[in-house]
């Protein structure tokens, strides 16, 4: 595959998944915002429940990256398996990079480009919970 075939195709999923991480970070506030206007109004109880469900869904949509990558890889052909895409998605997503399994020459670029998107979208997701539990931290030290 040409490097720059890899790069713009890299760079569409990569694009893809920010898109689907934003709707669905979006839609969690729209939600959070529905049922409570203010994380003073909550018990720790329902906060501790509340930010358990914002994790689950920031996990889920992480995965749910996760397989569009490995999905991408195998349908390349980059790798021979569909369970050595997964893995391979994965490892690089989280920027772990073990290196047991890696793309051929042909593909390095289109690769690295699931490590970006990664790096972006636990940025994206680590922004929104240190914003998120700030409040919900604030607002139990004004009740105190």
């Amino acid at each position: 595959m040409h490097i720059l075939l890899q790069i713009l195709t890299g760079s569409a999923i990569l694009l893809f998944c920010m898109g689907l991480h934003l709707l669905i970070t979006v839609e969690l506030i729209r939600r959070l915002h529905l049922r409570s206007n203010s994380a003073a109004n909550l018990a720790w109880r329902a906060n501790f429940k509340r930010t358990s469900i914002v994790f689950l869904v920031f996990l889920g949509s992480h995965t749910l990256h996760i397989y569009i990558w490995a999905f991408s890889i195998s349908a390349l052909g980059a790798l021979e398996s569909l369970s050595a895409s997964i893995y391979f998605a994965l490892v690089t997503y989280t920027t772990v990079g073990y290196g047991d399994v890696t793309l051929g020459p042909e593909f390095r670029i289109f690769g690295a480009m699931a490590s970006v998107s990664g790096i972006l979208l636990f940025g994206l997701t680590t922004a929104f919970l240190v914003s998120y539990l700030s409040k919900v931290i604030d607002a139990h030290a004004q009740q105190e």
